[in-house]
């Protein structure tokens, strides 16, 4: 770099990186603070479900998928 500027020169770039620094910046704590908000809850469900008694699901009353489809003669 052989040649230089002077800082009135170079402080309009200087002021506009430092924006765009600043800008990105606050994406990131933003995106920072919604995951942490995400995580917190997540971990309340988790911690929720995990003092949930073991009890199996109860019955949803549908067909039973997994049996063979019935015949004419079983109508």
């Amino acid at each position: 770099m052989g040649q230089q500027i002077s800082m009135e020169e170079a402080f309009p770039t200087f002021q506009r990186r430092c924006r765009e620094l600043f800008e990105a910046n606050l994406l990131l704590e933003a995106q920072v603070d919604t995951l942490t908000r995400q995580l917190e809850a997540v971990q309340q469900d988790n911690q929720r479900l995990q003092q949930a008694p073991d009890t199996p699901f109860p019955p949803t009353g549908g067909p039973d998928l997994a049996a063979p489809p019935a015949s004419d003669e079983d109508r």
